[in-house]
């Protein structure tokens, strides 16, 4: 290495010229840099040529005429020892030029420290880049190990960056340029400010170390980006940059805001490639994302388009959180879950989302829905161009239905959800369940394995063997091989082994309508009915039942169709009707059990406001009252008690009571009077000992052998004897 020192102007050594000067003068020339051994030998050529000059003064110094001094060269200053005005020292490493540097002047100080001013710094690397420093002075290290510029400094590089500060400090080992204090730069479309500024010539890295504020024009394809941070580096030859100490960048309206965060840009330009935010990431969509209103996390990637601009995929860690765009209403849906992946189409709207641990879906409301929630293990999601339109969720789903003016909450909760979905409004449509279903409407809970809930039509229908599905509320509980229901107004129908237990009446709440119970059945205890089917309207509160048979104590009834009404405690049956019913004999002791009483006919009506219960069509009537059948049957039963006050019987009567048969057009029995009324055209009565009676009217009680017959000129009356009878009278 060899450094060459040439002064272009003056040398000056003290204030006065003298031949100790003179010879000073020499000495100085060329140390910049130290010295080499031709510069030796040029040393001593010089000093010979200082012994002439010596001579010659000495000679000129003779005494003689007194002459004038000699002018004083102005600008110098007073306190150096020693000044350069110009001149330019040059490193060479090999054949290559290395380091050149130029001054306007060079001052010595006299404790021996050496400043140029007006300085000018060139340096070439050896990626054949170069680079400028230039200030108002510098201090130059031995060999030119360092430098350190100041005032107005200014760093230019051949591939376009400039940076200007007020100093700037260069240390040969490192390669590295430090600016402190206030900077500013420009690279292309890239300006900036910040306070700390370095510069590594070998790996082409500048980074602003505190209140970096970068912005990038828009250029040709490339948009305009925006960058705060507290760090900031830019890796021109690494192709990435670095943002530290809490970050916000601006891209086109889209904000993203991070700790600290590495952008990889694309081989041939300042575009983002992949993102990677570190810490309390955020990015709010701008104009250009039509799905994406935000995602949050932790820790956010984002994998871009060949354009720079358009995600293409986005991974979430820690708390993530997305919001979508809503194309109708106010609100989007919002997906959030501790782990996220996104993958989203060219045009921005997303292709697929898969989300793990604490997942959270917020599907919003409509005008005519509420808002929903539902949480789970896992989740993906599909959709298209419109929005998404498919979720799965799995592993401890619970579903979240918000109240409304018009319904409360509704809770689900399953192992996992199907999910169908309006793609534009981003509203729940069909919510398929699967594996321990478990819902909550109000005071309705309803278990099975499968359900279906069609959000838009309100209805839920459960199925399933591994768990029977049922049906409970504060009035019934309800199990089926299938159940399907009507949330508002309640409509239930049930198929296959349907199993219901009416339970005791409560009072009803507020201005509710209370349900009524046939008071034919005790209310203080549960009515169990078996069907094969149910339908159940709770706008009207009527529960029909095919393949029905009710029971409760020893209260029994059959039928191939059972109706129920709870609006007016009414009951009727179809079809092999069946009943048992416990009817009380007022006559009988007071802790005597009712004897059964069991009618069969092909209906059967019993109408709470009237007490009145009615078989029809082939009616039979076994009780204490005797076997009585007929065309119909109708049983008065007492207002406060299920007595029976009168039994009155029509069309093709026939009854028998304590071994005697009448038969008869009509029959009237009255409890109280314990006496029987019948009419016909005529009456006939045999007894036990086959003895006819007959006439229009005939008329006698059960505890006695009296009979009144009531005649008339139209028809004769007669008994007729006869001896023990032939054959026993059929029942």
């Amino acid at each position: 290495m060899s450094v060459l020192s040439e002064p272009s102007v003056a040398l000056v050594f003290g204030s006065e010229l003298s031949v100790p000067s003179v010879a000073l003068v020499i000495e100085k020339v060329g140390t910049i840099g130290g010295v080499t051994p031709w510069q030796k030998r040029a040393r001593l050529v010089m000093a010979a040529v200082a012994i002439g000059v010596i001579v010659v003064v000495a000679y000129t110094l003779r005494p003689r005429e007194e002459a004038a001094p000699p002018k004083k060269i102005e600008g110098l200053d007073p306190n150096a020892a020693a000044q350069v005005i110009g001149g330019q020292a040059i490193q060479w490493k090999g054949e290559r030029q290395s380091i050149r540097i130029e001054f306007e002047g060079q001052t010595t100080s006299k404790e021996g420290e050496s400043k140029l001013h007006g300085v000018k710094i060139v340096t070439d690397n050896r990626e054949g880049r170069s680079y400028t420093v230039t200030g108002k002075e510098a201090f130059i290290g031995q060999q030119n190990s360092f430098y350190d510029v100041r005032g107005d400094v200014k760093l230019e590089t051949s591939d376009g960056l400039t940076a200007n500060g007020q100093q700037a400090t260069y240390v040969d080992a490192e390669k590295i340029v430090r600016v402190p204090g206030a900077v500013t730069f420009t690279r292309g479309r890239m300006t900036g400010s910040g306070v700390g500024f370095t510069y590594d010539e070998q790996r082409d890295i500048m980074s602003i170390l505190e209140q970096a504020d970068v912005k990038f024009a828009a250029e040709g394809d490339a948009g305009a980006m925006a960058f705060t941070s507290g760090v900031f580096t830019h890796a021109r030859r690494d192709r990435y940059m670095r943002l530290e100490n809490t970050l916000h960048i601006d891209r086109e309206g889209q904000q993203i805001d991070a700790t600290e965060s590495t952008v990889r840009l694309f081989p041939d330009r300042d575009e983002p490639d992949y993102l990677e935010l570190r810490g309390g990431s955020k990015i709010t969509g701008g104009p250009k994302d039509k799905a994406m209103k935000s995602m949050a996390a932790n820790d956010i990637n984002i994998d871009y388009a060949e354009d720079g601009r358009t995600m293409q995929n986005a991974t979430l860690a820690g708390s993530a959180e997305i919001e979508l765009v809503p194309k109708q209403g106010s609100a989007g849906q919002k997906l959030a879950g501790n782990f996220m992946e996104i993958g989203l189409e060219p045009d921005g709207s997303v292709r697929s989302v898969s989300t793990r641990d604490n997942v959270t879906a917020t599907l919003p409301a409509t005008k005519d829905t509420a808002a929903r929630t539902i949480k789970s293990t896992a989740m993906t999601a599909a959709g298209n161009a419109e929005g998404l339109n498919q979720m799965a969720f799995t592993e401890g789903v619970e579903y979240r239905e918000a109240a409304t003016k018009t319904q409360g909450g509704r809770i689900a909760k399953a192992k996992s959800l199907e999910a169908s979905l309006d793609p534009a409004a981003g509203a729940l449509q069909v919510a398929r369940f699967s594996g321990k279903f478990d819902f909550t409407d109000g005071p309705m809970r309803a278990f099975s394995n499968d359900a279906t809930y069609n959000v838009t039509a309100g209805t839920l229908a459960l199925s399933g063997k591994e768990i029977t599905p049922a049906i409970r509320d504060e009035s019934l509980t309800l199990l089926a091989e299938s159940i399907d229901v009507t949330l508002d107004p309640r409509k239930m129908i049930a198929k296959g082994n349907v199993r219901s237990t009416l339970l005791p009446p409560k009072k009803a709440a507020g201005n509710a309508q209370a349900t009524k119970r046939p008071a034919l059945l005790g209310d203080k205890d549960p009515v169990n009915i078996l069907s094969a089917t149910l339908t159940y309207d709770e706008a009207k509160k009527t529960a029909e039942y095919t393949g029905a048979r009710l029971f409760q104590g020893a209260t029994s009834i059959n039928a191939d169709k059972l109706t129920l009404d709870e609006t007016k405690g009414d009951l009727s049956a179809s079809g092999k009707v069946v009943t048992n019913l416990e009817i009380k004999n007022k006559q009988a002791e007071a802790a005597a059990r009712p004897k059964p009483t069991i009618g069969r006919a092909e209906t059967f009506t019993y109408a709470d406001d009237t007490r009145m219960a009615t078989y029809t069509t082939n009616a039979q009537f076994d009780g204490d009252q005797g076997h009585l059948s007929a065309g119909k049957l109708e049983l008065q039963l007492a207002k406060a008690e299920n007595s029976l006050d009168k039994l009155e019987a029509t069309t093709a009567v026939t009854a028998v009571v304590d071994k005697r048969t009448v038969t008869g057009s009509r029959l009237i029995h009255s409890p109280a009077e314990d006496n029987y009324i019948v009419h016909g055209a005529p009456v006939r009565m045999v007894d036990a000992d086959c003895q006819e009676t007959s006439g229009k009217t005939l008329t006698f009680w059960k505890a006695s052998d009296r009979v009144l017959v009531d005649g008339n000129n139209e028809v004769r009356t007669q008994t007729k004897g006869g001896g023990k009878c032939a054959a026993t009278p059929p029942k």
